[in-house]
């Protein structure tokens, strides 16, 4: 269990933070570092590595994201058999931002790793961004929900509340609906637009699509999260529809409405899973020099539109 870890988080940048202070305090600084990605390749490829020697280094990490899509097969058997008996010139670390703990395969897994949850207190999070702000009952719920439980769509429009009532000092949840909602419902539709351009290579449009989420008063980190998200759904829709899932079924196991659903599907005739996969690789890395501060925010999505 020593150098085995898994990671639930639900904030990218605490996340990135985790993994450092745990390669670092495991002494790992040194070693070759590998990401494997469930939703793009098997996990195979990982559990290959795994049981092969380095020759460059003699010590690995080897990251193996989003293993909430292991399924019951011989591959989940072979990785629950070395967390049993591990290299300790490895470093194994999974990592998800979904985990059902009832799952089998996650108790199992629980069992035989160091688990850390990385979990964001996004009602402390509101409170504090509102500090000197009389915040009526039922807005940080609210705020939650509307915002999908991203942390940088809830400072973001935490923002733009706090100047919307820099008068009074008095938020309510008229102001939430007001404010947030037009805002979310308007702005998704342009994000899903701007993923449209952008899949398609049309970067004159893309850009323009950009300028126009700018006069909505998105910022970068909260359009990342944007993207990010409806990203994700589409490789989950993608996943899905191999197993021959009904629109209706789809949504009823991610608990979102069937009409997402349909309008994501429309995407996907611009743009397969290796596609989108990049592109969520790409905003993740852009994500993250952003919170680390090796590029400016201000620069980002437009660098992101450009070189994808």
């Amino acid at each position: 269990m020593k150098n085995n870890y898994l990671l639930v988080y639900d904030n990218y940048y605490l996340f990135q933070e985790k993994l450092k202070d745990i390669i670092s305090s495991t002494k790992f600084e040194n070693a070759s570092i590998t990401n494997y990605d469930l939703e793009e390749e098997d996990l195979y490829n990982a559990l290959l590595d795994l049981d092969t020697y380095s020759f460059l280094t003699e010590q690995k990490v080897i990251i193996i994201k989003n293993i909430n899509l292991l399924e019951d097969n011989q591959d989940t058997k072979h990785l629950l058999k070395y967390l049993d008996n591990p290299n300790n010139d490895n470093l194994l670390i999974l990592t998800t931002t979904k985990f059902n703990a009832t799952k089998k395969i996650n108790k199992e897994l629980k069992k035989k790793t160091n688990y850390i949850k990385l979990e964001t207190d996004l009602n402390k999070e509101i409170k504090n961004i509102l500090q000197g702000y009389e915040v009526e009952a039922g807005v940080i719920t609210k705020l939650i929900e509307y915002s999908n439980n991203n942390i940088d769509i809830i400072k973001s429009e935490c923002d733009k509340l706090k100047q919307y009532k820099f008068d009074t000092k008095k938020i309510t949840k008229e102001d939430v609906e007001t404010i947030v909602i037009k805002h979310i419902g308007e702005s998704t539709q342009i994000v899903f637009d701007l993923i449209k351009d952008i899949a398609i290579k049309d970067k004159k449009r893309a850009i323009i699509k950009y300028e126009k989420l700018k006069k909505y008063n998105v910022d970068d980190i909260a359009l990342i999260g944007l993207l990010e998200s409806q990203l994700r759904l589409m490789i989950q829709i993608i996943m899905f529809s191999e197993k021959n899932y009904s629109n209706k079924d789809i949504a009823a196991t991610l608990n979102i409405h069937p009409y997402r659903i349909e309008k994501t599907k429309e995407l996907l005739r611009y743009s397969n899973k290796k596609d989108v996969c990049n592109m969520i690789k790409n905003l993740s890395n852009i994500d993250y020099k952003i919170k680390s501060g090796q590029i400016d925010n201000k620069d980002a999505i437009f660098m992101y539109i450009i070189n994808n």
